[in-house]
């Protein structure tokens, strides 16, 4: 992992929970706690945008390659259609999952949760789908053709 990793993919994604995460430093009420609650932030698609971003990153950078760009025209091409399918998913979670929130549910199995926090756990494997598409578009279409002498 390097420096672009970290700005690109990780500090979108994470430094805002990192903050939330963080609000145990300070003394908030019960309820102000459950209000900064991580969770509360991703549980109803916003990860999506941070996912949305990456896509179309990563779209720019695969129509504008470096002259040493390792991919093929085939393979570009269907990188860009995922990259396209994965933006339109993106999308429709960012823009439809918030007009129907998910409550907090009570303790309850594992396949319970599941199914209730289903939009957090579909925007967030959609999430890394589109970061690793973003990492493997930025790693063989931006090719450094410089030498440092």
């Amino acid at each position: 992992m390097n420096d672009w990793h970290f700005v690109n993919l990780f500090v979108p994604t994470l430094l805002p929970l990192m903050f939330l995460a963080a609000s145990f430093l300070f003394n908030l009420s019960k309820v102000e706690k459950a209000r900064v609650s991580p969770l509360i932030a991703v549980k109803d698609g916003q990860l999506s945008w941070a996912g949305l971003g990456m896509c179309v990153s990563g779209l720019y950078e695969l129509r504008h390659p470096s002259p040493a760009s390792e991919l093929s025209e085939p393979w570009q091409t269907a990188i860009f259609w995922l990259l396209i399918a994965i933006l339109m998913l993106h999308v429709f979670i960012a823009a439809v999952a918030p007009i129907f929130p998910t409550k907090r549910t009570p303790h309850a199995s594992i396949r319970e949760i599941a199914r209730h926090y289903r939009v957090l756990i579909t925007s967030a494997f959609l999430t890394l789908g589109a970061a690793w598409l973003y990492s493997y578009v930025h790693l063989t279409t931006q090719v450094c053709t410089t030498s440092m002498s």
